[in-house]
């Protein structure tokens, strides 16, 4: 109970941020995943249960602890901290528990891999 929400609240995730700025799953050039979590993930099983979208494999990258790289980063270098100054003024905050769009994704993606089957071409059923 407890992975079927968790992988549906990610994917839904994953979805209703590329369907906000019209990015097709499709048009991921590369998808990185971090943190200790994604050093565990079976990339094919991932995909196979709806956690992570349907893009080739290769555009899949494991990137470890990008937080503590990137404050490591920020101590170290002046240029690179004015860039995540920079980058921190750029973002929209986009609170998910009140997007009604999340929503509908969380529900739809509460299924293996999910109920809407063109999502996921390569998974055979």
């Amino acid at each position: 109970d407890n992975l079927i929400k968790s992988k549906g609240a990610v994917f839904a995730a994953i979805k209703s941020l590329t369907d906000y700025i019209g990015l097709p799953l499709d048009a991921i050039d590369t998808f990185y995943v971090a943190g200790g979590f994604g050093s565990f993930l079976n990339i094919p099983k991932s995909i196979a249960i709806g956690l992570l979208p349907d893009i080739p494999r290769e555009r899949i990258k494991f990137i470890g602890n990008s937080s503590l790289t990137g404050a490591r980063m920020c101590l170290l270098s002046e240029k690179a901290y004015e860039n995540c100054v920079n980058i921190s003024r750029s973002m929209t905050n986009i609170e998910l528990s009140t997007y009604q769009p999340f929503t509908n994704e969380y529900i739809a993606a509460l299924f293996l891999p999910h109920t809407d089957r063109k999502l996921f071409p390569s998974v055979d059923y």
